[in-house]
């Protein structure tokens, strides 16, 4: 049965990835009705409810409580319209225990909504957020290995054995042209700001992880 609003699926995330979801906008749901007549297209209010709610779900079934803080740097790329499907995806990032998560919403791999929404999280287990922190800065350390390494076009090196601090100028030959092309991704992947009076901070993946959680870390 067609659910009436949307419904969720959670293929399951890829490395470097703390979530993955999948949503069919089927030209039934409520979402497009009178939005607008003749012409269905999916409120950006829809969009963001979604990802919240992907949300509030993988923290339930992993025994935490999620509290959705806010929500920042949204932008909005393209309409959704019916008989479309949307990828969530969301990176790693953490702050103490206020964490701020990078998503991104695609269709068929074109961004539709990109932003950061900042949550609080709560375990009721064993788990607690110190293990979370140590999760996120591995998988984060190897999101940026990843992204190096096709930007650049490297060969013979893989995200796992990629040294985290290798320092990409004077040992790995990376020129500013070639730091300015990975900051280009960085910034749109986790919908933050480079300067480039920072690019000499930005010496290792290490020191790239580190930036970046400072950058989205809730002040």
């Amino acid at each position: 049965m067609q659910e009436p609003w949307h419904s969720l699926s959670f293929p399951g995330a890829s490395s470097g990835k703390v979530l993955e979801a999948e949503v069919y906008m089927d030209v039934a749901s409520l979402w497009f009705s009178g939005h607008f007549p003749g012409e269905p297209i999916l409120p950006g209010i829809a969009i963001l409810s979604m990802v919240a709610e992907a949300f509030r779900r993988q923290g339930s079934e992993k025994g935490g409580r999620i509290t959705i803080k806010g929500i920042r740097k949204v932008r909005f790329r393209r309409p959704v319209r019916p008989d479309e499907t949307l990828s969530i995806s969301v990176s790693s990032a953490t702050a103490d225990n206020g964490h701020a998560y990078p998503f991104k919403v695609a269709v068929k791999g074109h961004p539709v909504c990109t932003g950061v929404m900042e949550l609080k999280i709560n375990f009721t287990g064993k788990e607690n957020d110190k293990r979370m922190e140590k999760i996120d800065q591995k998988a984060l350390i190897l999101r940026i290995a990843e992204i190096i390494i096709f930007e650049l076009k490297l060969e013979d090196i893989t995200k796992e054995t990629f040294n985290p601090d290798l320092d990409l100028v004077d040992e790995l030959g990376v020129d500013s042209m070639d730091l300015a092309t990975v900051v280009l991704v960085l910034q749109d992947e986790y919908g933050i700001a480079i300067d480039e009076d920072d690019y000499p901070k930005l010496g290792s993946i290490r020191k790239i992880a580190d930036y970046i959680q400072k950058k989205l870390t809730p002040a």
